[in-house]
């Protein structure tokens, strides 16, 4: 199975239930939120590590990433300055770059929401920034609670984004199934009137 294959099949689940399939692993803290209403990603991750209050590494990997990468962007260590803005997400919707997630800011949200390429971030400011450092690419970073490694696919909906790595891919894709099969099993028997407390093996009160 290929990365994209891989990609295609984990964007037609729910985060919830890739979160479940996962073993309760993967999830992103609830302040990395999605900025555009009504969005889903799914893509592979390049990986960028800014240095504080600079977008230098956000600028080059707009220009290098491939198509179908998400840009997970680890903002180093401030949420004031906005990594990202109308621009970036511009450039993602020509490249073919599938999104954002970032524990920095974004501003030009006006924009953002006219592009419509989907934007995960902790917050928004219009503060910007400086264009004087490198930073980093391509190496492991800390976004949300979570280490993300180059290659990892990035899963996001409304609520909230999964990461899951990339050498546990094609075993998600059959796990995820399994688990969709057994939610909609559960929600099946809510409908024929069997009680949720008793599907999910609850003990009954005591009277």
């Amino acid at each position: 199975m290929t990365p994209l294959e891989i990609v295609k099949i984990l964007g037609q689940y729910p985060t919830a239930t890739i979160y479940e399939a996962a073993g309760k692993l993967g999830d992103m803290e609830p302040g990395i939120r999605p900025i555009i209403p009504n969005v889903e990603l799914s893509g592979i991750a390049y990986t960028v590590k800014t240095f504080p209050s600079d977008t230098t590494a956000v600028i080059r990997a707009l220009d290098d990433a491939p198509a179908g990468s998400v840009l997970v962007i680890d903002a180093g260590g401030t949420e004031r300055a906005a990594v990202w803005g109308g621009t970036s997400s511009l450039v993602c919707s020509i490249r073919g770059l599938i999104g954002c997630v970032t524990n920095g800011c974004v501003r030009d949200t006006e924009d953002l929401i006219k592009v419509g390429i989907p934007v995960y971030a902790s917050g928004i400011a219009p503060r910007g920034t400086l264009k004087n450092h490198e930073g980093w690419r391509g190496l492991p970073v800390s976004v949300g609670g979570v280490n993300v490694i180059p290659g990892d696919y990035i899963v996001g909906d409304s609520d909230g984004i999964i990461v899951v790595s990339k050498e546990k891919g094609a075993e998600m894709c059959s796990l995820v199934q399994e688990q969709r099969k057994k939610e909609e099993a559960r929600e099946e028997r809510v409908r024929n009137g069997e009680t949720l407390a008793s599907i999910i093996g609850l003990k009954p009160l005591e009277e």
